[in-house]
């Protein structure tokens, strides 16, 4: 290797590192402070061709069709979200009230069962069996309770931490629709000053960024989505029809569990009917396994339609990244890193993944 190719690996990599340094400060630091710039910028930007379409039919402004779009948006938005959260905010009160009776009837009956049998077994290999037997069942509903009274602790810190943080959720929200709005009616204006912050050789790789967002990142968050809701959709109908109560909340939990790779719903409905079908309710388990099936089986139907081969990522590559998030930036760094590493990759190769798919 010859001395200049020495020094121009040399500088890439102090490139490259000064570069993850600049992105990790940013999503440190700069994220938090500047979060509902982005999210109403995004708004904005993600609803622009509902826009132009809009006022194209309708032979309005733009900046009035784009006042009219947001303002559907939201509501919208809103109403849902109310609707959903009212309900399922009813269902977990109604729930935490009657954890000890469902203790009662669902799971103390199990543990005695599985007790039974143990002490049976045990019974064969004598009276030492059955003491040590004793001190392990002892050990293991010591640390049951042990974990009931931390969970429940951790959830009311959780609750407390949660409602402490509302004004300041409630602030960040209000500032974000002001700024989506205003983005909206003026967003060539709002367009040329961004744009007017880079040197004028960066505009295409600027404008090819924006229609990375548009068409992959928009596509991607669209298609899943959808997945996510039908998901929720089947779990709700699927645990309503097996006579479960609180579906709500548990076909919420288990959709958003879902979302994440390499743990899908069977992690959950697998284990619940496993031990259904050990207490005996054998209707309910098999119920539960079939209902995995079922899901299973239109989600594998319908994820290539919606969202096609040719975006996202590999599992591996795509639970690296969410862990790499949640560490630098929490819960929304989680949610953002994936769509980071399909920005990176699209900057490194200057094509979108369906291109170089499609290659």
């Amino acid at each position: 290797m010859q001395a200049d190719d020495k020094f121009r690996v040399v500088v890439d990599i102090l490139y490259y590192a000064a570069l993850g340094a600049a992105v990790y400060f940013a999503v440190r630091y700069l994220l938090c402070w500047t979060l509902p710039f982005f999210l109403g910028a995004g708004v904005a930007a993600l609803l622009r061709p509902a826009t132009l379409k809009f006022a194209k039919k309708t032979r309005m402004k733009e900046s009035c069709a784009a006042v009219l779009v947001l303002l559907f948006f939201y509501l919208v938005a809103a109403g849902m979200l109310a609707l959903f959260l009212t309900i399922l905010l009813a269902q977990l009160y109604e729930l935490l009230l009657r954890l000890p009776e469902l203790y009662a009837e669902n799971v103390a009956p199990l543990f005695d069962q599985l007790s039974g049998w143990f002490y049976g077994l045990a019974g064969r290999f004598g009276a030492s069996a059955e003491g040590g037997l004793e001190q392990f069942s002892g050990a293991v509903s010591d640390t049951i309770r042990q974990a009931a009274v931390d969970g429940s602790t951790h959830l009311v810190s959780w609750a407390a931490g949660l409602a402490a943080k509302l004004p300041i959720l409630l602030i960040a929200a209000v500032f974000t629709v002001v700024i989506s709005m205003l983005t909206a009616t003026g967003y060539r204006q709002v367009g040329a000053f961004l744009c007017g912050l880079f040197p004028g050789k960066w505009e295409e790789r600027l404008r090819g960024l924006q229609r990375f967002g548009r068409e992959t990142v928009w596509k991607m968050v669209r298609a899943y989505t959808v997945i996510v809701a039908v998901t929720f959709l089947e779990l709700l109908a699927g645990l309503w029809l097996l006579g479960f109560q609180y579906v709500l909340p548990v076909a919420a939990a288990i959709a958003l569990l879902d979302i994440l790779p390499l743990i899908g719903t069977g992690t959950i409905l697998v284990p619940w009917g496993i031990v259904l079908i050990a207490g005996g309710d054998l209707v309910g388990g098999v119920g539960l396994i079939l209902l995995f099936a079922l899901i299973e089986v239109l989600r594998n139907i319908l994820e290539p339609r919606i969202v096609g081969n040719q975006i996202g990522l590999h599992p591996i590559v795509t639970i690296t990244a969410m862990y790499a998030g949640l560490k630098i930036a929490g819960f929304w760094g989680m949610l953002a890193a994936p769509v980071a590493v399909l920005l990176g990759r699209y900057l490194w190769t200057g094509a979108a993944p369906e291109r170089r798919a499609e290659a």
